[in-house]
């Protein structure tokens, strides 16, 4: 794996864990791309903080314990883009050590300067499984 690369998406994990909307957007380009089963959405920056803070309030009032990546994979796509699939571990008062597991490809832009994520796919449905695990 690049180590520019690396560096943002470890970057990411410990904003992830921290619940840090401000760390988390800092990694992100001025507009991206959120994709999952439901559809799309862009966001600018400052959009994303708000999201962010939500999400994290959300996260916050299910229990949520630790954010980790479990495993973490970069397939470049051109000599400026890559996608990183990361493999992430979340747990939570309800499941105990045991990590809700979960995928996301993160499409990462290295145009020079700080790489930066323009855009993110899930690949689950968060609420769907949150609702099955009993967190809803």
């Amino acid at each position: 794996m690049k180590e520019s690369i690396e560096k943002l998406m470890r970057a990411y994990e410990r904003a992830f864990d921290a619940l840090d909307a401000q760390a988390q957007a800092a990694l992100f380009g001025d507009s991206f791309i959120v994709a999952g089963p439901k559809g799309i959405v862009t966001h600018s920056k400052d959009e994303f903080v708000e999201f962010a803070s939500k999400a994290g309030e959300f996260y916050r009032s299910i229990g949520k314990k630790s954010t980790k990546v479990l495993t973490m994979k970069e397939e470049p796509i051109s000599h400026e883009y890559s996608r990183v699939e990361v493999h992430w571990g979340v747990t939570f008062e309800k499941t105990g050590d045991e990590p809700v597991e979960f995928d996301i490809s993160y499409i990462v832009q290295d145009t020079g300067g700080e790489p930066k994520i323009i855009m993110f796919i899930t690949h689950t449905d968060e609420q769907e499984k949150m609702e099955e695990l009993g967190l809803l």
